[in-house]
């Protein structure tokens, strides 16, 4: 029809096809619920105290002594300078202690960051030493694979006749949906391991977008 035309000049989608493009399939704006994660557990723990929230084994805690056990390490963490954007590192065996170690630390403020016990040396003094945590969660027989550090020792086995003596009931929480949730770090395979820093905030609209997506319970997506 125009043979005159440079192949540049012509539209490659249709009006109607652009518009499916880059209007339609583009319109994702949602509105989450602006909730930090450990409020999420706590809407729970109200709805189903008695149920069965974590088994490990032949262990189990139910939500509501999950959320009683998360509070009194969260006031014991506080009285160490946890708080919202203070950064709190997790060296645990999986267990119960995990579970209760990580909702502890968001429920005091903290960001959590994750350090797995089974991690060569050489990655855990890194991280360490990269992030300085103020305050370190971990437990008595993984000290000797902790590398050194100037972080305070809170032991989730040895110190727990000490954090039993906070009171175990909810109190309000400074912290905020843009307030830091955790760090986690890369594999480093480019190069040295970088802490990728995500809030409270980046965390729930993930978690309600898998839930629409998938149809999952609220319950689902708590412990995703």
């Amino acid at each position: 029809a125009h043979p005159d035309w440079r192949l540049t000049d012509l539209p490659m989608l249709t009006p109607a096809e652009q518009h499916q493009i880059l209007i339609d399939w583009n319109a994702t704006q949602v509105e989450y619920p602006h909730l930090c994660i450990h409020e999420l557990f706590q809407a729970q723990v109200e709805r189903s105290p008695e149920a069965v929230a974590v088994v490990y084994g032949d262990s189990k805690l139910t939500y509501g002594e999950l959320n009683r056990r998360a509070n009194q390490l969260a006031r014991y963490l506080i009285a160490k300078g946890v708080g919202p954007e203070v950064l709190v590192g997790i060296c645990v065996e999986r267990s119960l202690d995990m579970v209760i170690g990580v909702l502890g630390i968001l429920k005091a403020g903290g960001a959590h960051i994750p350090l797995d016990p089974a991690y060569p040396p050489e990655r855990l003094a890194f991280m360490l030493k990269d992030a300085q945590p103020t305050v370190l969660v971990t437990q008595l027989s993984l000290m000797h694979i902790l590398p050194p550090h100037e972080a305070q020792v809170v032991y989730l086995d040895a110190d727990w006749h000490k954090i039993a003596r906070e009171p175990p009931d909810d109190f309000a929480s400074n912290v905020k949906p843009n307030n830091l949730a955790y760090v986690i770090y890369t594999s480093g395979s480019t190069g040295l391991p970088k802490g990728v820093l995500s809030t409270h905030r980046n965390r729930m609209n993930a978690l309600f977008a898998w839930q629409d997506i998938y149809k999952l319970t609220e319950k689902d997506v708590l412990f995703q």
